[in-house]
């Protein structure tokens, strides 16, 4: 599955929304720069077929209906859209989201969700207060729970703080299971993680990691080592010489004078 938008724009004369071009698809992670708290949202609503954009135009590949479309694409914690209240629970937060995806929602499904995820020890803690890193993955993974999503949009998480290198493994995590994953992040959060990405894999293997076997070698054709000599180690010390036993005559007993 791919979506991709070509121009878009939101608002009489695009200034709600400038041009943008962007596109992802199953199986990656696509970042890009929308600024401003209104921005992301309009370009999530518009990804994800939930807003019609004033210029340009949205296709998927292969093609579905609107309502297919809305139902394949899941809009995460966007601002003013699908962020959960201010003031919710955690676990307030998760039963609700089991209830949409008409999964079990009791008080013992909450907390077996919350363990699974990692992040039982914030059930009671207020949204705004959980780390954005656990935020994004309970919310992302609540969200993929849903039947027919097959795409999410994550929405400005960079707004909760917290370092991009960080929470971005949760776009990876999803992406490595078949998710097509769409990031709206502010510029800087952006850049950093381009560059991240782009640096160059390690050279030398770690440690506990074997490299890979040449794919002609075969082991009749690898020389054998040739076993090296041992070497005589010269003594520290001269050796001890063995001890002289003395001939000393015992002491002559005393006599008694009493």
């Amino acid at each position: 599955m791919r979506i991709d938008l070509v121009d878009v724009t939101a608002g009489e004369g695009a200034d709600a929304l400038r041009p943008t071009t962007v596109g992802f698809e199953s199986g990656s992670v696509t970042l890009v720069a929308t600024e401003t708290a209104q921005r992301p949202t309009l370009l999530a609503l518009i990804a994800s077929g939930r807003m019609i954009p004033e210029h340009g135009s949205a296709t998927r590949d292969p093609e579905v209906t609107g309502d297919e479309l809305r139902a394949s694409v899941a809009v995460v914690d966007a601002p003013d859209i699908s962020e959960p209240a201010a003031g919710l629970r955690l676990d307030g937060i998760v039963q609700e989201e089991l209830m949409f995806a008409e999964l079990p929602s009791s008080s013992k499904a909450v907390l077996s969700t919350l363990d699974t995820l990692g992040a039982r020890d914030f059930a009671r803690t207020p949204i705004e207060h959980v780390p954005v890193t656990v935020r994004l993955h309970v919310l992302a993974e609540l969200a993929a729970m849903r039947e027919d999503v097959d795409a999410l949009v994550l929405t400005s998480p960079d707004r909760h703080g917290g370092d991009p290198l960080e929470w971005y493994p949760v776009a990876e995590g999803l992406a490595e299971r078949g998710y097509a994953v769409l990031v709206i992040a502010g510029a800087a959060s952006v850049a950093l993680l381009d560059a991240a990405l782009a640096e160059p894999e390690p050279t030398v293997a770690p440690k506990h990691v074997l490299p890979p076997e040449p794919e002609d070698a075969s082991p009749e054709a690898e020389p054998e080592a040739e076993a090296e000599p041992e070497l005589e180690l010269e003594p520290d010390t001269e050796p001890e010489p063995d001890p002289v036993e003395l001939d000393i005559p015992a002491p002559a007993e005393e006599e008694d004078t009493k």
